[in-house]
């Protein structure tokens, strides 16, 4: 903001295929992902706005979604303490009678103090400290898969009952503000789309820093390391400073784990994955044309 240290930050947020499968935790989760996407760059959440997607309301299924993911976003700006201030809605998006996902979207806005000391979801430095906030990493149940990317791109179909614990995402947004406020950490990344892994990666591409991953996998290495289960964020910072953070997350009772450390050109979770960050650039850079097939053919 001109004249002023005080920066603003935006984001959208929406997630059809969890709506779908529980309009109730559909909202609430997208109330929560919005507001994490903003506390993540260390934004203070103070307004929200909505997008209300979905089919033909005179049809009882579809205005039970609509009933429901309205009561389980009210219950997520009320937990988090972001009102609601506007939105809109479109409705009647069917084609042959077969209604859209029900997809609530959130435009989020937040208030940075002092820009400056803003966090970006980019690994910054070799040799630093990756830490999973919220939660833990290994899963031995399926039903963690549910409404994720790789569950409908693997498997074709839509499943499963999505959970959100909305006493643990106030925690740890809390704590990740707390923890950017004071300095701690060089970057800040929530889990969502894609999961961990997908998120390890973007941070590792966007700041052209490898990553070596030494967490526990577990039975279910799909689960570990795509399962979308909120109220998660990787973050990296000296490993100097770890008391710091350890004291902070017991502080505000968030549990956590090492995933690793940041490296140079590689991208390594043990026993699973081993790629130099240019093997998993080009699909992310390339991934339209390469499912076009108009990608250059040295890339295919």
């Amino acid at each position: 903001l001109q004249g002023t240290p005080k920066g603003v930050a935006l984001t959208v947020d929406g997630n059809g295929r969890v709506s779908y499968l529980d309009p109730y935790t559909g909202g609430a989760l997208v109330v929560a992902e919005a507001c994490r996407n903003l506390v993540c760059v260390g934004a203070q959440p103070i307004a929200l706005t909505d997008c209300l997607n979905f089919g033909n309301p005179e049809r009882p299924e579809v205005y039970y979604q609509l009933e429901q993911s309205i009561r389980g976003m009210v219950a997520a700006s009320q937990a988090l303490g972001v009102p609601i201030i506007s939105g809109n809605v479109s409705l009647y998006n069917e084609t042959d009678a077969e209604a859209i996902y029900p997809t609530p979207v959130i435009g989020a806005l937040g208030l940075l103090d002092k820009v400056e000391y803003h966090c970006t979801a980019a690994f910054q430095k070799t040799e630093e400290l990756v830490i999973l906030l919220g939660g833990s990493t290994t899963s031995q149940n399926a039903s963690t898969l549910a409404g994720s990317e790789i569950q409908e791109l693997l498997n074709h179909y839509v499943a499963g009952q999505p959970v959100i614990d909305l006493e643990l995402e106030v925690r740890l947004q809390l704590l990740c503000q707390r923890a950017i406020a004071n300095g701690l950490l060089s970057s800040a990344h929530d889990v969502s789309q894609g999961g961990l892994a997908v998120a390890l990666a973007k941070s590792s591409l966007l700041g052209g820093i490898g990553f070596r991953g030494t967490f526990p996998v577990g039975n279910r290495w799909d689960a570990t390391l795509f399962s979308e289960i909120p109220s998660r964020i990787v973050v990296s910072l000296d490993p100097q400073r770890m008391d710091i953070l350890d004291t902070m997350c017991i502080e505000e009772k968030v549990p956590y784990i090492v995933l690793g450390r940041t490296c140079e050109d590689r991208f390594t979770i043990a026993g699973l994955l081993d790629m130099t960050l240019q093997e998993i650039r080009i699909p992310w850079k390339m991934g339209l044309e390469w499912a076009a097939g108009t990608a250059p053919r040295e890339v295919i």
